[in-house]
């Protein structure tokens, strides 16, 4: 909880971490009628999925830490702010993949009605020339059952007979069997032609029968690629509206946090007056510790050393029951906002609210100071004295119940408090420091911790 400005310190970068869109856009996701996922592609979607919580999880935790020490409203508006631009991305990468399938499924909707239309038109051929071929079928037809009519009612002198018996020399006779021959080979033509128009009008039905029921198909691709075009469109312009929105919303939330940074530089300038203030009580009772322990003959390591080998194993306990999860870890952390580096001189662990807190080393209570909505909150100090000769003191901050006053001795694994989270943080946790010769170490690295 100890903010250090880092005047001497190289600010570390900024981390970001973008959402990995895991949303391909392939050929198959541009089809008419999608394929089903295969059960190994449905576990990798949801494993993506679950990622991506994780890491949104992630994300939301590392902001509620690098703005512990600033009221929750402040955090709270910077988070918003944070979570506008994440959304916003988000929306803007579907939209982008939205207008893609639009501009696919236009093209698709395109392709259809250009091959619907040229089997329409070769239909329309076909109904023409069917017309056609109908029209001479029908006269040749006629002119066939003239042609038997004709010679069944001797008609024209047209039998062979006819031409024998009426012929007056050889001469004649000759002339008028060539005359019959051609007759003939008339009638053997018309047949012929007839049989021939007849076979080209069947095989046109049947081409026509055939395109009629392409053109049925196409048309209903046609009308399934318009009405997907038609949702893609509206899908892309949800998508719009959507980024509208979205960006009106981090326009208010980085208008709002403009306006709070006033209030946010002040309540880091009181958190670092009561940090420093805690520090300069902490150094005052390490000396105390000091000075008894040198006047009753212990050994003391000498001021500064932050060596816990010393200590050996579980001589500081944990704070909380349980498996100890680690949600911030000890160190430096640049703030966001306010853009400076500072320690976080202990560990949070989780806990929820109302979950009880006990003493890690057996001592004296020394503060119970409450920070009021910046920095620790509501806190506990103990003195540990001279452990392995070593001062130690523990601080517990964020409590939202503190059951102990200063001046009263507790003994390791006593009931200090209740988690909360009181002060400058945005979640219930239990915050955790423990001081060796009056400087911070990093509680997960003691010995039998």
């Amino acid at each position: 909880m100890l903010p250090v400005r880092a005047a001497n310190r190289p600010r570390p970068s900024r981390r970001t971490r973008r959402r990995a869109r895991r949303a391909a856009v392939g050929a198959a996701a541009l089809m008419l009628v999608a394929a089903p996922l295969s059960n190994g592609a449905l576990a990798d979607e949801r494993q993506d999925a679950v990622d991506d919580q994780a890491a949104a999880q992630r994300k939301q935790a590392e902001l509620a830490a690098s703005l512990e020490g600033v009221s929750a409203e402040l955090g709270q508006a910077y988070i918003d702010l944070q979570n506008a631009e994440t959304a916003l991305s988000t929306a803007q990468s579907e939209l982008d993949d939205a207008e893609t399938v639009l501009a696919q499924k236009e093209r698709e909707q395109q392709t259809a009605a250009d091959r619907l239309a040229v089997a329409e038109s070769e239909l329309a051929t076909l109904q023409e020339e069917s017309a056609q071929t109908q029209t001479t079928v029908d006269e040749n037809t006629t002119s066939v059952a003239d042609l038997v009519v004709a010679t069944y009612q001797g008609d024209s002198a047209i039998t062979s007979w006819t031409y024998v018996l009426s012929s007056d020399s050889v001469d004649q006779l000759s002339d008028r069997a060539s005359t019959m021959e051609i007759a003939t080979g008339v009638q053997e033509s018309v047949l012929s032609s007839a049989e021939e128009e007849r076979a080209q009008a069947a095989n046109r039905e049947a081409r026509q029968d055939a395109t009629t029921e392409r053109v049925t198909t196409l048309k209903a691709e046609a009308d399934a690629a318009k009405q997907a075009a038609q949702t893609a469109k509206d899908t892309a312009q949800t998508k719009r509206d959507e980024v509208a929105t979205l960006k009106s919303e981090k326009e208010t939330a980085a208008s709002d946090l403009e306006d709070k940074k006033a209030d946010l530089e002040e309540q880091q300038a009181q958190a670092e007056a009561d940090e420093a203030a805690a520090a300069a009580e902490i150094q005052r009772i390490d000396a105390e510790n000091r000075a008894a322990a040198a006047k009753s003959g212990q050994s003391v390591a000498s001021s500064g050393s932050t060596d816990t080998s010393s200590l050996g194993s579980g001589k500081i306990g944990h704070p909380i029951a349980g498996a100890l999860v680690v949600t911030s870890s000890y160190g430096w952390r640049y703030h966001p906002v306010l853009h400076y580096s500072k320690l976080h001189a202990g560990v949070d662990l989780m806990a929820w609210t109302g979950t009880p807190q006990y003493a890690a080393v057996s001592g004296t209570v020394t503060s119970t100071a409450d920070y009021g909505g910046t920095a620790c909150g509501k806190s506990v100090t103990i003195n540990g004295g001279i452990i392995d000769g070593q001062s130690v003191q523990v601080r517990y901050c964020h409590l939202s119940v503190q059951q102990v006053y200063v001046g009263q001795a507790v003994s390791k694994g006593q009931q200090i408090g209740l988690t909360g989270a009181t002060g400058g943080v945005t979640g219930p946790h239990c915050h955790f420091e423990v001081y060796l010769n009056g400087a911070t170490v990093d509680p997960m690295t003691l010995p039998g911790f």
